[in-house]
């Protein structure tokens, strides 16, 4: 929850001033802490809205490093409580709290924390299992639609009409620790939910799986804009690819979507491109969600297993200089600019991909089929 909800309803029940960082009540707070010295302040995980009265304190100078301290390890804010051990904020202290736009929150002694405390505690775990059922429900939507249908009316008592759109997005990432994939999901959330109104953000095995609702095309790729800008933000965050499936209305179809988008992954991978949209993806879109894959692999082997053979055998790069043949529309000339070829490079090895097809020329209709067989060779990861 974001802080500035927090706050809001804080005011409802109890006197409570917001005095600087009103920018930083945009940041999510996810639980409460009580800290009264210096060195407590270096052990926080983060997001806390941290609360003190000072009774350890040494003046002024120690409101102040705990106010940096705080700040330095990402703290969401600070409650002081005033009264007989800190009887005002001082203005150094609101100074460094505006320069930094860190939240500063003043609360009188007559208030009792432990009523506070308990206020917070229940809005914030209120809130922690309606996240835990929406991701719940989703991830049956995903990977066990054919089960239960009790996930559509878990999302309709969290606000979702299942008959919205639904669009999955994959980020890949690299091997690291379960508690790093733990915090990257954290972080993904805490920044995508700041720009789109209802998103899902969850981790499964080396994937963070982020599912969009009631969104389009736009906004697709405005999830990914903003996850790349994120990575390159962060020094340890590293994203292998990334990949959006069909966006569809009607939850039923999600799972369909998440494994075109898995397949698109993959296609990424194997062209080296690390973000792969599926509505950038033309013909491919009708490969990526045909349900017989097997029919997709026996049409690609027929129309190009010889080449794909060849390739294996003598290591060249015929199935490649095909494919920008094809998406060039038969340009030698742009082929070879593409691949860094000379063009006579081009004409003499396309001769002799004709040949091991068993074709005079490369027009027309073959030319089409010949396109969709590489689509779906790429797409079943032939070549």
């Amino acid at each position: 929850m974001r802080l500035i909800e927090i706050y809001h309803k804080l005011k409802d029940q109890f006197p409570v001033r917001l005095l600087t960082g009103s920018a930083g009540t945009l940041k999510r707070v996810r639980w409460i802490h009580m800290i009264e010295d210096l060195e407590a302040a270096g052990f926080i995980n983060g997001n806390e809205l941290i609360f003190t009265t000072g009774i350890a304190g040494r003046g002024e100078s120690w409101l102040l490093k705990l106010v940096q301290r705080l700040h330095e390890n990402h703290a969401g804010g600070l409650v002081v409580n005033t009264g007989p051990h800190i009887r005002e904020i001082p203005e150094a202290v609101k100074k460094y709290g505006e320069e930094h736009d860190f939240v500063l929150m003043e609360m009188p002694w007559d208030v009792h924390l432990v009523d506070v405390f308990k206020y917070i505690s229940g809005i914030l775990l209120d809130q922690e299992k309606r996240r835990a059922g929406i991701v719940s429900a989703m991830k049956d939507a995903v990977f066990y639609p054919g089960g239960s249908k009790g996930y559509r009316e878990e999302l309709k008592r969290y606000g979702y009409d299942t008959e919205k759109s639904f669009c999955p997005v994959i980020a890949e990432l690299p091997e690291i620790s379960e508690k790093d994939r733990e915090e990257t999901a954290d972080y993904l959330e805490d920044m995508l939910s700041f720009y789109f109104r209802k998103i899902t953000v969850f981790k499964f095995n080396q994937y963070i799986i982020m599912v969009l609702y009631d969104s389009g095309q736009e906004e697709t790729a405005d999830c990914c804009r903003k996850v790349k800008e994120y990575e390159n933000s962060r020094e340890l965050l590293q994203i292998e690819g990334m990949a959006s499936g069909p966006n569809r209305e009607g939850i039923g179809h999600l799972s369909q979507s998440y494994q075109a988008a898995e397949r698109l992954l993959g296609l990424g991978k194997r062209r080296q491109q690390k973000v792969m949209l599926y509505d950038d993806m033309g013909v491919y879109q009708l490969l990526l969600t045909h349900s017989d894959k097997e029919a997709l692999k026996i049409y690609a082997e027929d129309m190009l297993g010889a080449l794909m053979e060849y390739d294996a055998r003598h290591k060249t790069d015929y199935m490649k200089i095909l494919r920008y043949y094809l998406e060039t529309d038969g340009s030698v000339q742009e082929t070879a600019r593409i691949l860094n070829y000379h063009r006579n490079t081009i004409n003499h090895r396309m001769q002799h991909i004709r040949q091991i097809l068993g074709k005079e020329k490369i027009s027309g209709r073959n030319k089409a089929e010949l396109l969709l067989a590489m689509a779906a060779a790429e797409t079943e990861g032939l070549c």
